[in-house]
């Protein structure tokens, strides 16, 4: 797919800004963890993420958003933004899904329920994606 086809199409736009917002959620904990930020609170936990925004996996975080956040602006150019942005709760699917793997946390249950409805949701919405 070239760039032209990729911002034609909203749905790959929602779906790559989606996958950016994820990865940047994943690298800013990893990175917190990483500089022993993660579990501050107060003061300490202000002191914590200035020191934790030199670290790499937390500039990467922070690059993924504002990535995510241009591609962001061009689907809101082009799909209604009642539609598109139910869109980005997928992104909540992305981050219970991978977080025992990547993180090592444990998913309940409860929040298994949960992403069904939130998929449920959003399949309901995207099918009204195309049509304006």
């Amino acid at each position: 797919m070239g760039f032209s086809a990729f911002t034609s199409s909203p749905i790959a736009m929602l779906l790559v800004s989606v996958c950016l917002g994820t990865t940047g959620q994943f690298l800013l904990k990893k990175g917190l963890m990483l500089t022993g930020g993660s579990k501050d609170v107060g003061a300490a936990a202000v002191l914590g993420a200035l020191k934790a925004i030199g670290h790499p996996m937390v500039f990467m975080g922070f690059a993924c958003y504002g990535i995510s956040s241009i591609i962001w602006m061009m689907i809101l150019k082009k799909a209604p933004l009642s539609i598109a942005y139910p869109m980005i709760s997928l992104s909540y699917v992305l981050v219970v899904a991978l977080s025992p793997k990547l993180l090592g946390e444990q998913v309940r249950w409860p929040a298994m329920v949960g992403i069904f409805f939130i998929v449920s949701g959003v399949s309901l919405i995207g099918m009204g994606l195309g049509k304006r």
